[in-house]
């Protein structure tokens, strides 16, 4: 996994022993995170990773928080507690895997699946049309966003390792490829 790598090496550069981290992820593919890092690490309720994290930042200001999310789990469920963390600007570092659909619950579309796409869910296309998470952290006033794409880590280092080095809440949306169940979702970029 491309972006594993890469959040290892940031946060290794970023120079914060791991004892002084934790990840906290919510529920979906993306959320299994926290077996993977060698540091603090909670994998909370589906939705619910950013008043976790706003938590854990709140009781310790020192703590270095990782937050990792997916498109479902962080813009569907969980999208009214990213406005707010993002709106209050605490210092959390926001990763949210956008594979445009729900990959876990096997197929159905998420906030961000493109309008007309046949999924398991919307059997005739969907009827909403995606909205883009860039909008949505610059409608909450957020003070840093980025977007990267799995398939090049070093890109997405050199933007985990920004994100870490902003002080306030960063956000990374990082285009990611879902092979069962929405392949080639950015093959175009």
């Amino acid at each position: 996994h491309f972006f594993l790598a890469s959040l290892h090496k940031a946060m290794a550069e970023v120079g914060v022993a791991p004892h002084n981290m934790a990840v906290i992820s919510g529920i979906g593919c993306s959320s299994r995170m926290p077996y993977y890092v060698n540091t603090y690490a909670m994998q909370t309720i589906h939705g619910r990773a950013a008043a976790i994290a706003t938590g854990a930042k709140v009781a310790n200001p020192n703590l270095c928080v990782w937050q990792i999310s997916g498109d479902g789990d962080g813009l569907a469920i969980g999208g009214n507690h990213l406005i707010h963390i993002v709106r209050r600007n605490l210092d959390v570092n926001i990763t949210i895997f956008n594979n445009e659909i729900y990959g876990l619950t096997k197929g159905q579309y998420s906030p961000t699946t493109k309008f007309g796409q046949i999924t398991k869910t919307s059997p005739f296309g969907t009827i909403d049309y995606p909205f883009n998470p860039a909008e949505l952290i610059m409608g909450a006033q957020g003070t840093f966003y980025a977007r990267a794409l799995d398939v090049n880590p070093k890109l997405t280092t050199d933007i985990m390792l920004q994100a870490a080095e902003h002080y306030g809440t960063s956000v990374v949306e990082v285009l990611q490829n879902c092979v069962i169940f929405n392949d080639k979702a950015h093959a175009a970029i």
